[in-house]
């Protein structure tokens, strides 16, 4: 599975991390706090997103709850405790009735270890499907069904599958032109089931050693254009801008200053993800919740049909290789902003 930057939501009931970009298809490094309490309740907790970009599907299924007289941390170091012995997982394609088995994994040796913290590590059961076996569609809508055994209710879960993401440019293979007064567009095209996005530039240059100006080695620098950029409308094209002299301004607070540094722009990447209407709707759930004083019940946003968590989508769009004109070269070279980075 590819790796791509993240898209990170700020807390208000239930903390989450979306995933969107730089990870995987699940929550396996995220930060989870359930509430703990009624003795024995089953309380499931679910985190899956769906990419047709994917190779293969993965879901986190657990569950959360909190004996009588227990310490919710030993419980939490349980493994019997965390997961579901006999569960059995299915995505349902809504429109044609298909169902299909996911089989559970440890994601240690899938290559998604579970970061160190509250929940135990070893086992890391994910349930996987590969996108060969089920072959996604953009648009098509998809459920989530869980049979928890022991006579549980069902839980299901739905969300749309977003299309591909595609970069668009009035040039393609055309330097940029990042003059300082300029407002640089980025555009690109989304199906209709996408609505927030997060933007980014990856900019690539080659810096020397010190003293060593023919040992050049690859760096990378991250803007975030946007974390939470909401279309405007309902058109199929979603674009951004920035003002050329940003570029340099931003260069300027996230580089460096080295002595005897030489520094060589090579590229820049946009990278772009964007994900459904759950996420919308947890965002809008937990801007509301900001306002409420401490004593008031928070509302916490889950689209499962019992229990906690969050089934969605989401889609990735990388246009590469980007370079800039020779007179914005020379703006990064001798320009008020960044000629003190040395670019040569």
């Amino acid at each position: 599975m590819k790796h791509y930057p993240t898209l990170t939501l700020g807390s208000g009931g239930l903390p989450f991390c979306f995933l969107i970009l730089l990870t995987g298809s699940l929550a396996t490094s995220c930060s989870t706090e359930v509430e703990l309490e009624g003795p024995w309740k089953d309380i499931p907790v679910v985190y899956g997103f769906l990419a047709l970009q994917d190779t293969a599907h993965y879901i986190r299924v657990e569950k959360a709850f909190l004996p009588a007289d227990g310490d919710a941390r030993e419980v939490a170091q349980l493994p019997d405790s965390l997961y579901y012995d006999k569960a059995s997982v299915q995505l349902e394609k809504i429109e044609t009735g298909e169902l299909f088995d996911l089989r559970r994994v440890d994601g240690n040796r899938e290559g998604y270890p579970r970061d160190e913290g509250l929940f135990a590590r070893s086992p890391n059961y994910l349930y996987k499907i590969r996108a060969a076996a089920i072959q996604l569609e953009g648009g098509e809508p998809v459920r989530l069904r869980i049979n928890r055994g022991e006579s549980l209710p069902l839980v299901t879960a739905e969300t749309r599958v977003l299309s591909e993401l595609i970069p668009r440019s009035t040039s393609p293979g055309s330097p940029i032109n990042m003059a300082y007064d300029r407002q640089i567009n980025f555009a690109w095209s989304a199906g209709p089931e996408a609505e927030i996005f997060d933007v980014r530039l990856q900019i690539h240059y080659l810096e020397s050693k010190p003293g060593a100006p023919a040992e050049l080695e690859p760096q990378v620098v991250e803007w975030v254009l946007d974390e939470q950029l909401r279309r405007s409308d309902d058109a199929e094209r979603v674009s951004i801008s920035i003002l050329g002299e940003d570029f340099y301004i931003f260069l300027s607070e996230n580089i460096p200053l080295r002595s005897g540094v030489i520094r060589v722009f090579d590229h820049i990447d946009l990278v772009i993800a964007g994900a459904g209407e759950e996420l919308v709707e947890l965002l809008r759930v937990n801007s509301a919740n900001l306002g409420l004083s401490s004593f008031q019940s928070v509302p916490e946003y889950s689209n499962l049909s019992e229990g906690r968590g969050i089934f969605s989508s989401r889609a990735f769009a990388v246009r590469p290789g980007m370079t800039l004109r020779n007179e914005s070269l020379d703006s990064l070279r001798d320009g008020i902003h960044t000629a003190a980075l040395n670019f040569r």
